[in-house]
């Protein structure tokens, strides 16, 4: 049965906390425990878990602010469950930050947060929505409504996160896969196959592997192509529901294929980022990036940076594999955006840039700053698209180009997306820019034509836009420090989280993004010195 938790707002004559000498009360009351009380933990709607919990009457559930503030500070802190239940149990300052004021209060056992856990995922898993992130952005919402932050210019950035599976080579991650299948099977079956099984199950994938000589690693992956092809075929009937077999599938269609009937191993080269990483995280993948290589999922973060703020905050957080392209996650990030905060102007890197982020822009009507640009470096002696002044017309298509001689062309448009223009080319042979321009002279006409599409007029305005808001460079570079502070716990840098899975991790970087947000705070709210004397921030 559901409940909420009130007992915090009810304190009692005497605690632990009142038993502090003055000077240590103090302390704490100006520390990170305090805000975390006042800003996130009272703030936090507990109803919205309440669709985890039976209407039956039953024994109450343990304080949900307290199991989400417990996770919370494991995200934010990077401790293990057990430094974090320590902390729990003995920890003054971590109690303080939950409402609890003695060491008697609100006990329960380490398995609870597990229970917790697994009823959020199996939650997210059937309904698609994270109750986590839903609560937590109700808080932002509250804090930014609270301190009266302006939200109509945000930055935003990505980062690479890896889950923590085993790094497996090629013959390994196969032989492991057949291991995990040979567990599901009945006795039947075992027995039945257990010829077939013998050589990869006598030993784990790992020590197979050692025993591998060099020069019979590609005869072992024929050999293990057979088995999977008729494993494939073999189970299908009584297993194909099954995660071990679905993955068994998998692999043998993403590392093998057929040819004149015959199986043949894929080469390296074909393989791509999507292909199976690790059965205990199906959705992770591959990317390599400035020669890094890195297996997991990729965190968008975005955050408040209008100047006339003292204080900016983190205002969303997104978590797909990591082979996924920058602009999609701008796109999911500005659908939340815009229906809970007021967003004019998104500052970004050249990651964002594309048909996609352009249409999520123009979508919500934002202005998307870059502080770079993808592609080729222009060519100073040649004139560029984006040398050309495009105008549009409300529904975007283009009305009117002039050339950088400031004279005006007429536009046709041919197929859908394509364009061309024309220009008196008795003019251009008295032009300035003559031996720059690209436009071509037509044999039968006093024309020079110019030929463009839909993309060359959008990269063009954003090479335009690009050079009119260079000062955009120093606003967009505080994101990067931003993205650390919300993955530092973990060891910063391609760090590996200690949890796998996408619900898991995402939710670990909800909630550390929530608890870089509580040590702003504390920041902002703490005594400023001002001509050499302590002086309070009032809120």
């Amino acid at each position: 049965m559901f409940r909420t938790n009130t007992n915090h707002q009810q304190r009692k004559m005497f605690t632990a906390v009142d038993q502090l000498p003055p000077t240590a009360r103090k302390l704490l009351e100006k520390s990170w425990a305090q805000t975390f009380y006042d800003e996130y933990f009272c703030k936090l709607d507990e109803t919205v878990f309440s669709v985890l919990y039976s209407d039956k009457k039953s024994r109450p559930n343990v304080p949900v602010n307290i199991l989400l503030g417990f996770e919370t500070l494991k995200s934010g802190f990077g401790w293990s469950d057990e430094e974090l239940y320590n902390h729990f149990l003995f920890d003054m300052q971590v109690r303080y930050a939950l409402g609890l004021q003695d060491f008697d209060e609100e006990y329960f056992d380490l398995r609870t947060i597990y229970y917790f856990r697994g009823a959020l995922l199996e939650y997210e898993l059937k309904h698609k929505k994270n109750l986590i992130q839903k609560a937590t952005e109700k808080i932002t919402d509250k804090q930014i409504e609270k301190f009266k932050i302006k939200t109509g210019l945000q930055r935003m950035d990505s980062t690479q996160i890896q889950s923590n599976i085993q790094n497996m080579s090629r013959v390994q991650l196969l032989v492991e896969i057949m291991h995990r299948l040979h567990r599901i099977l009945s006795p039947e079956d075992i027995t039945k196959y257990s010829e077939r099984f013998s050589t990869y199950i006598k030993e784990d994938a790992l020590h197979y592997c050692y025993r591998l000589k060099r020069d019979e690693a590609k005869t072992r992956l024929e050999e293990i192509g057979e088995d999977l092809a008729f494993f494939v075929v073999e189970f299908e009937l009584n297993y194909k529901a099954n995660q071990a077999y679905k993955n068994l599938v998998r692999v043998f269609n993403e590392h093998y294929r057929y040819e004149d009937k015959k199986i043949v191993i894929k080469k390296g080269k074909e393989l791509n980022g999507s292909t199976l990483q690790s059965p205990d995280d199906t959705r992770a993948t591959y990317r390599k990036k400035n020669g890094e290589g890195a297996k997991g999922y990729v965190a968008n973060i975005t955050e408040t940076c209008d100047s006339e703020n003292e204080l900016q905050l983190i205002t969303t957080t997104n978590l797909e594999p990591n082979i996924t392209d920058d602009q999609r996650l701008m796109a999911d990030d500005l659908d939340n955006l815009t229906k809970r905060m007021n967003i004019k102007e998104l500052v970004t890197d050249a990651g964002y840039i594309g048909s996609t982020g352009n249409g999520a822009t123009e979508k919500h009507s934002i202005k998307h700053s870059v502080t770079a640009l993808r592609g080729r470096k222009k060519d100073e002696n040649k004139l560029g698209f984006d040398d050309f002044k495009i105008e549009k017309d409300s529904e975007g298509q283009p009305i009117k180009i002039e050339c950088p001689n400031k004279i005006t062309g007429e536009i046709k448009q041919g197929k859908p997306g394509r364009y061309s223009a024309g220009f008196d080319s008795n003019i251009c042979e008295t032009c300035p820019f003559k031996d720059k321009c690209f436009a071509k002279k037509l044999k039968k006409k006093d024309l020079a034509i110019i030929r463009f599409t839909d993309d060359n007029i959008r990269v063009a305005l954003q090479r335009q836009q690009f050079e009119g808001n260079k000062d955009n460079l120093n606003i967009r570079a505080s994101v990067e420090s931003t993205v650390r502070s919300v993955i530092h716990p973990f060891g910063g840098h391609l760090c590996k989280l200690p949890v796998r899975g996408k619900e898991r991790i995402k939710t670990m970087v909800i909630l550390g993004a929530s608890m870089v947000n509580i040590r702003r705070i504390t920041k902002y709210l703490s005594p400023k010195e001002e001509n050499g004397r302590l002086m309070p921030v009032l809120n």
